[in-house]
């Protein structure tokens, strides 16, 4: 059983939907599995096997902030956007010290938050992937949690109902 494959019968064994995809054309990706997290909030999370690095996996999530919260967040002055912004940037980063975060396009204007992190096969485990998922459904809820608690709540969302969570 290849990579691919234990990692998508590990996640399935976690109740995580899972579908495997053919990657975007020209991405620099060999595959790519799609998981689903379903409760206490729907999370997707991307599995990927870059190209060019055979020895590593990178599991990303892509945050796309609401067009409530843009809107918000925008008729702050640019000092007080880049506070907040920065304290949530900075709260990932402390949350998993190794990921790599990026704002983009930038912190005070942003419209996403994009997460990955690189799991190499010599340390490629049924944990590692479910823990890292885990990590990611927490990440997403602390960077909505900051979000709301600083701009607002968003319209009417409900647990249970799709994320605003983009693939990246």
């Amino acid at each position: 059983m290849n990579f691919r494959e234990k990692i998508i019968a590990w996640l399935v064994d976690e109740d995580h939907e899972v579908k495997s995809e053919a990657p975007p054309a020209g991405a620099p990706v060999e595959w790519l599995v799609k998981v689903s997290v379903k409760a206490p909030l729907r999370v997707n999370v991307l599995v990927q096997q870059p190209s060019s690095k055979k020895d590593r996996v990178v599991v990303s999530l892509g945050v796309a902030l609401s067009d409530v919260h843009r809107r918000e967040l925008m008729k702050l002055g640019e000092k007080d956007r880049l506070r907040i912004v920065s304290d949530i940037y900075r709260d990932v980063l402390l949350m998993c010290p190794d990921c790599i975060a990026i704002v983009q396009p930038s912190l005070v204007e942003p419209q996403g938050i994009a997460v990955s992190r690189v799991i190499y096969h010599e340390s490629l485990t049924r944990e590692t992937i479910a823990s890292t998922v885990r990590l990611f459904v927490n990440i997403f809820a602390s960077i909505v949690a900051a979000l709301n608690a600083r701009l607002g709540m968003v319209g009417e969302r409900r647990p249970g109902r799709d994320s605003s969570l983009g693939f990246i």
